[in-house]
């Protein structure tokens, strides 16, 4: 078994973004799916971006996303909360000595203050 832990941050934008749960326990080759909430809190239209990373760095290679919010971008209306899935596979030929995965995503704003884009 592998603890998946989940983790969220949206510096800088008016959003209230985190994972549904905070871990999980998967095994390789067990197909996981896990959610995230995001929350706008801007009176107007917000785009954004995110990016993950991984702890071990090393990780990443082995953790397959079949499907993820941070393939596209994110466009959320004045108050619009969305969840958001993450499909995803640990490789079986993760090194036994790596018990613990943690997934951390960031927003980021890809549209200017204005609103406009």
């Amino acid at each position: 078994m592998v603890t998946i832990e989940l983790d969220a941050n949206a510096p800088g934008l008016p959003w209230r973004f985190k994972p549904l749960v905070r871990h999980i326990e998967v095994h390789p080759g067990q197909l996981a799916r896990v959610e995230y909430e995001v929350v706008n809190e801007r009176a107007a239209t917000v785009t954004g971006q995110a990016v993950p990373s991984y702890g071990p760095a090393a990780a990443g290679e082995y953790f397959k996303k079949l499907e993820c919010f941070c393939f596209t971008q994110q466009t959320l209306a004045p108050g619009e909360t969305r969840r958001m899935p993450v499909l995803f596979v640990v490789d079986p030929k993760l090194p036994r000595d790596v018990n613990t995965i943690t997934i951390s995503y960031t927003f980021f704003e890809v549209t200017p203050r204005g609103g406009k884009s």
